[in-house]
């Protein structure tokens, strides 16, 4: 037997997406000195090293707080609940990533 997945694509040249609820956009940060700077890598390819290199990066041009690398435990889930624990708690801003 075989299950569907409604798959959503995100074109960056198609415009914005239609919103879905009537949630809010959180603002966006005019700037990132003092903030808490979250990374999520796949684990893919060299995409920890990646994060690792945009944190060093960050922390080097930015007046940041902190940084955050998360590495998610497989490509096809969220971080664990504790990560994702750490981010919504401790992060101004997360990117989330993939190598391949």
């Amino acid at each position: 037997m075989s299950t569907q997945a409604a798959v959503t694509i995100v074109d960056p040249t198609s415009g914005p997406l239609e919103r879905r609820d009537a949630r809010a956009m959180p603002p966006r940060p005019a700037t990132l000195h003092g903030a808490t700077v979250g990374l999520i890598a796949n684990g893919l390819g060299e995409s920890v090293a990646l994060f690792d290199a945009l944190a060093e990066e960050l922390r080097r041009e930015l007046e940041l707080a902190g940084t955050i690398v998360v590495q998610k435990a497989n490509t096809a889930i969220a971080p664990s609940k504790a990560d994702w624990q750490r981010l919504v708690s401790e992060a101004t801003v997360v990117v989330t990533g993939f190598g391949g």
